[in-house]
């Protein structure tokens, strides 16, 4: 009867331990499932633009480089030629070539030869050199007061290397109101205040050409 009981008493003891395992396990499943599980990432927060990053960012398109010109002008070709006729060529042609917004125009500090322009053009590494000067198919004109062949010689050499980008002359051309050719004018010294505008207008045709020549082209408009 004792060893009954005694039997009894493991069996029970068995179950209880089985029991209490069952349940443990139970237990343990759910929270290794949610340990297991894990929760979705934090979003971390746009990393703030450095002022490296910034500065690049907000920084200007570049702007092409203005065409940088150098004008200079041969004196005393003709010995009847006024001096200010070629301050008026030179000034003028400077001015038209420095009203276009692609170019500037400086003029040169000295009379410059065509020698001289060369020598100016292979020390200069971006400048091109603009050389201009009176001229005539006429010798007569050279010694008489009669000024009506003179036009503007003009020659444009590229830094560097002087090579020849473009060369020319302009005619003094005198127009009436349409484009009709006026009157001739009146030869000798009386007719100089109209030989300078019409010289004048040489040196502006000068420009255009060079700007054309070296596809440039349009005014500066006024502030």
């Amino acid at each position: 009867m004792t060893n009954r009981r005694h039997v009894v008493h493991i069996v029970a003891s068995s179950l209880t331990a089985v029991a209490v395992f069952v349940l443990i396990a139970l237990l343990a499943g759910p929270v290794a499932a949610q340990s297991g599980r894990r929760g979705p990432k934090p979003s971390l927060p746009a990393p703030a633009p450095t002022p490296e990053a910034a500065a690049v960012k907000e920084k200007p398109a570049e702007t092409k480089d203005a065409l940088s010109l150098i004008v200079g002008i041969e004196r005393g070709a003709f010995s009847n030629v006024p001096n200010y006729l070629y301050d008026t060529v030179l000034s003028a042609c400077a001015e038209r070539l420095d009203d276009s917004p692609s170019v500037k125009a400086d003029i040169a500090n000295r009379e410059m030869s065509r020698g001289e322009a060369v020598k100016r053009a292979k020390a200069e590494t971006e400048s091109h050199v603009v050389w201009i000067q009176l001229n005539s198919d006429d010798a007569r004109s050279q010694s008489s007061g009669d000024l009506r062949d003179v036009y503007v010689e003009y020659i444009v050499f590229a830094p560097t290397t002087a090579k020849i980008v473009i060369s020319g002359r302009a005619h003094q051309q005198a127009y009436g109101g349409g484009g009709v050719i006026a009157m001739p004018r009146p030869g000798g010294p009386s007719s100089l205040p109209y030989t300078e505008q019409l010289l004048k207008r040489a040196a502006r045709d000068a420009a255009e050409r060079i700007l054309s020549g070296m596809h440039v082209s349009g005014r500066r408009v006024p502030a």
